[in-house]
């Protein structure tokens, strides 16, 4: 390899380098500093004044909040009796039955039941609902709404604000129109404060009472062979004797025309090449 070639190549490779550089600094978030006036980027006052904002809305004394969840699956001999146990195990800690079924698959009973307790009872009822038999699968889970749920008591707080500021201004209005425009944003504020109470109320629910879900299934029953009919057996041999038989009746004098004519030809095929020979 002669010296031109070696300097375009080491010439290309710096070229490489360079733009891999400049490319991997141009998308480095570190280069986001110093460019406060750039969409989509904070800058210094505006990341202050979110954190003072958010400290506003969430203290941080503010106690985490967790939604827990558990799933046990368990086989018993006797369903009927684990599932009156789990509906008392529900009563006597405070909770309620949120769901139950029960259903048959062949021989074998299963059934479902869902219960909710409260939270600080959740770990003890399900310690206990395992000794109700063989666990054979178990599973807990756990959620943090902290920040889902401060972030709708702030938007809460602030559409509540707004309702009064229209109401305020409902009360000074002397138009119709001014009145119809007033009335029409306290109905729309009013709809999304309803929504939003909602599932205040229903994150306020399920951190109160946790769900835990019991499925009850019986022991496969053991293995036992057909009886043997052998009267049936004899019958259905003999069935399949006469059908073997028909088809080779059937394939038998479906070939006789072929060797009613084949037969003449091959032999006297036969008879004029022994008479060349």
């Amino acid at each position: 390899m002669n010296r031109s070639k070696i300097l375009v190549i080491s010439c290309a490779i710096v070229v490489l380098l360079s733009a891999s550089f400049y490319i991997g600094t141009l998308y480095s978030p570190y280069s986001l500093v110093g460019m406060g006036s750039t969409p989509g980027v904070m800058s210094r006052e505006q990341v202050t004044w979110a954190r003072s904002e958010s400290a506003d809305v969430m203290p941080p004394s503010q106690e985490r909040l967790v939604i827990y969840s558990a799933h046990i699956s368990i086989e018993t001999d006797d369903i009927t009796d684990r599932l009156a146990k789990i509906r008392a195990l529900a009563d006597r800690y405070g909770g309620y039955v949120a769901s139950s079924s029960r259903s048959n698959y062949g021989m074998q009973s299963r059934a479902e039941i869902a219960i909710r307790v409260p939270e600080d009872k959740f770990h003890v009822a399900v310690q206990e609902i395992e000794t109700y038999g063989k666990v054979l699968d178990e599973g807990t889970s756990s959620e943090d709404i902290t920040q889902q749920y401060v972030d709708l008591r702030a938007r809460l707080n602030n559409l509540q604000k707004q309702e009064e500021r229209f109401r305020e201004i409902l009360a000074v209005a002397k138009t119709v129109e001014e009145i119809l425009r007033v009335e029409s944003e306290l109905a729309r504020v009013r709809g999304e404060i309803e929504s939003l109470q909602g599932q205040i109320n229903y994150l306020e629910g399920n951190l109160a009472m946790s769900l835990i879900s019991v499925m009850l299934t019986e022991p496969a029953p053991p293995f036992t062979p057909p009886g043997m009919n052998w009267g049936e057996m004899l019958e259905t041999a003999i069935v399949g004797l006469f059908t073997v038989v028909r088809g080779m009746i059937i394939i038998v004098v479906s070939m006789l025309p072929l060797a009613v004519v084949g037969a003449p030809v091959y032999y006297a095929y036969k008879r004029r090449k022994r008479q060349k020979q």
